[in-house]
């Protein structure tokens, strides 16, 4: 018997918020914004993935609830802003930092998607929206293409075999934060390996030329 969806500690959530400011933070120090432009990407891309899954659950978001969540992104955001000079040039630091908030905010959301009534399906997409929704909202604040959408190193996919994981391990009856633990853990595993050993997705293919190729042309038709 599938056990019922127990919400995750709130400190899960709240770290979800870490890396996600950090990144975003340190995005804009990079692009060198002013400091106003550092604090507002870092709280936008700490809380606007949980923003997007709370909303869509038609629910107050928490980071309005609570002022930890806002707290807690501004505190990430102050750390870049007085560290940029020495840190913006390792832009490894970017990568390490939306891989860890790829992975805690989708587990955050295929829960909260479970806990409210949402089949496994829906959840998981809810999972994807919560992981990816703070770096897009980044991008498009920096007026450039998001990552998600862009051919990279196993983003949005990293994320999806993340919220895949803790659907499956749910459904196995796994402890509820040993669950959140290890999807995290592999959405982070994807992630880094992809963008270290450079794995990415191949783009659109033209399928009908390539069977037209391998086929070959079967020249001029003949009369009977």
């Amino acid at each position: 018997m599938v056990p019922e969806p127990v919400q995750i500690p709130i400190w899960l959530d709240l770290l979800a918020v870490v890396p996600s400011a950090l990144a975003g933070a340190l995005v804009a120090a990079r692009a060198h914004f002013d400091l106003t432009g550092i604090f507002g990407v870092g709280l936008l891309s700490g809380i606007g993935g949980g923003i997007l899954r709370d909303v869509l659950l038609n629910q107050l978001p928490v980071a309005f609830k609570s002022p930890w969540y806002i707290l807690t992104a501004l505190a990430c955001a102050l750390v870049i802003a007085l560290t940029a000079r020495r840190i913006e040039r390792f832009f490894w630091l970017v990568v390490v930092f939306d891989a860890a908030a790829l992975g805690l905010y989708g587990v955050t959301g295929v829960n909260k998607g479970l806990i409210n009534g949402l089949a496994v399906l829906p959840a998981v997409v809810l999972g994807l929206i919560a992981a990816t929704g703070g770096s897009v909202l980044r991008d498009l604040t920096l007026s450039r293409p998001p990552e998600i959408f862009q051919r990279g190193q196993l983003y949005a996919t990293a994320a999806l075999a993340g919220v895949v994981t803790y659907a499956v391990l749910f459904k196995l009856g796994v402890g509820e934060t040993a669950t959140a633990l290890i999807a995290a853990a592999v959405t982070f595993a994807v992630r880094i390996g992809a963008w270290r050993m450079d794995i990415r997705l191949p783009g659109a293919v033209d399928v009908p030329g390539a069977i037209a190729d391998r086929v070959g042309d079967p020249g001029p038709d003949r009369d009977g």
